[in-house]
């Protein structure tokens, strides 16, 4: 329950007191690893020597008492031991009969004060006793001494060097303490740097909530993931804006293309209510513009209806093995039966084999066609031609129209863009979504589009289409 809770808390934080938690506690934890290796490497420094000198002086002694064959002057064992280090050699039966220092505290205190677990680094022999500040080495021996079996004893007092040890154990706390104290202060600065862009990132998020997209994230001078972030950030706002303004200008060029119509429609139809049905002539003229109009309206609304569905990734493609020679002779004929005022021919078709939508590319084609028809004056040429080159075949739309300026050349697959010519306007019609509807079916059919235009001599399509 405890710790449910606790998760639940940090949970609910905030991303930066996380970051601050973290580091402070894997700081805490580092710090923890540097003080034990220093209170490990100074205790090793500390209390080596105290061992290694009673170990040294116990060799001493034994070399000589051996030597001397257990006959020996006991006086003449000060010289084996070394400085600091306190011999006291007592019988069975207690008695004291040699002692380096007479001052230094009897037997029987340090059995009282003896403590219950021997330093790690201390061998079976070593024990270890505290007399109230002082910390002292005991090693003991037993030894035949002038045919008598003594113990020996071996002391090493290491108080100063214990004070050492405690006021580094204080350092090291105090350390540890501000090094706490450090990390916290220091997550929480560092955490709040960091997550900057991110708060940048979410205000410039609640602005666009309410409609305000102009601004953008200022790049950190780091190049790192939080900069790649506001890098992807702005570029999703650039797009965002440019789908909204294309949105607004596609309602906008929508309202316009269908009120044309409509107020057409309702001129007619008052005329038709202010004059009556008597006149025959004004009735037929304004049957037939009505329904020329409501043609007008229902092929863009169509349009409109291929191209929502097209953005919303409804519109279904159902490809299948066609002949694409098939589609184009059969096109052709149509449209040179229906086109009496241009000179329309198709030059060349091979036979070829392709992966597609037969009604869309269908559609495609006519698209190309009739805007031919619209942007060529009467009497002008269009040919067709259709050509199998190894894996691609290259279907062609030329007309001799009125051209494209360069400067037109990147918008003519734009939604609702037309070439604005006081000649052909009037005569062409269109709502402008044909070419953006020939560029989608192109693109899903991976196929390539081709434009060479020159003012005044004419247009030239190159669909670039893969062989199945």
């Amino acid at each position: 329950m405890f710790t449910e809770k606790i998760r639940q808390i940090y949970n609910d934080a905030k991303i930066s007191t996380k970051i601050t938690l973290i580091y402070a506690a894997f700081f805490v934890i580092l710090m923890l690893v540097v003080n034990f290796v220093v209170w490990y490497g100074t205790f090793y420094a500390l209390y080596t020597p105290a061992e290694r000198t009673i170990k040294v002086s116990m060799t001493n002694v034994i070399k000589h008492l051996a030597q001397n064959e257990n006959q020996v002057d006991l006086n003449s064992l000060r010289g084996k031991i070394i400085t600091g280090v306190v011999l006291r050699i007592v019988k069975d039966d207690g008695k004291k009969i040699f002692d380096t220092d007479p001052n230094y505290p009897s037997i029987d205190i340090f059995e009282v004060n003896k403590l219950r677990s021997q330093p790690f680094f201390a061998d079976s022999t070593m024990d270890v006793a505290k007399m109230k500040n002082a910390l002292v080495y005991r090693a003991k021996m037993d030894y035949e001494v002038n045919g008598e079996i003594c113990t020996f004893y071996f002391f090493r007092t290491i108080t100063s060097k214990t004070d050492v040890f405690e006021n580094l154990e204080m350092l090291l706390f105090a350390l540890d303490f501000v090094g706490i104290i450090f990390a916290f202060f220091a997550g929480k600065f560092i955490s709040r740097k960091i997550l900057k862009p991110i708060k940048t990132m979410t205000t410039h998020a609640q602005e666009i909530a309410f409609g305000k997209m102009d601004g953008r994230i200022t790049l950190p001078a780091a190049n790192d993931e939080l900069t790649e972030l506001a890098k992807t950030f702005n570029e999703m706002l650039d797009r965002l804006q440019g789908g909204i303004k294309k949105q607004q200008k596609f309602v906008s060029d929508a309202s316009h293309e269908l009120r044309t119509p409509a107020t057409v429609i309702a001129g007619y139809i008052e005329v038709l209510e202010r004059y009556g049905l008597e006149d025959k002539e004004l009735l037929d003229e304004s049957i037939s513009a009505i329904r020329s109009e409501a043609e007008n309206m229902r092929n863009l609304l169509e349009n409109l209806l291929f191209l929502s569905r097209a953005d919303r990734q409804n519109q279904k493609v159902k490809k299948e093995n066609i002949n694409l020679a098939d589609i184009v002779s059969d096109v052709m004929k149509k449209m040179i039966r229906v086109v009496k005022n241009h000179d329309v021919r198709l030059i060349q078709n091979d036979d070829a084999q392709i992966f597609g939508d037969k009604t869309m590319i269908r559609q495609m084609l006519r698209i190309f066609l009739d805007n031919a028809v619209k942007y060529t004056p009467k009497g002008g040429k269009i040919s067709v031609t259709s050509i199998r080159d190894g894996d691609k075949i290259f279907l062609s739309v030329a007309d001799s129209g009125i051209g494209i300026a360069p400067e037109n050349r990147d918008k003519i697959f734009d939604r609702f863009f037309r070439v604005e010519t006081e000649i052909l306007v009037e005569e062409t019609g269109g709502n402008g979504l044909g070419l953006s509807i020939a560029k989608w079916i192109a693109d899903k059919h991976d196929i390539k589009i081709k434009v060479e235009s020159e003012l005044q001599k004419g247009t030239t399509f190159t669909l670039i289409i893969p062989a199945a």
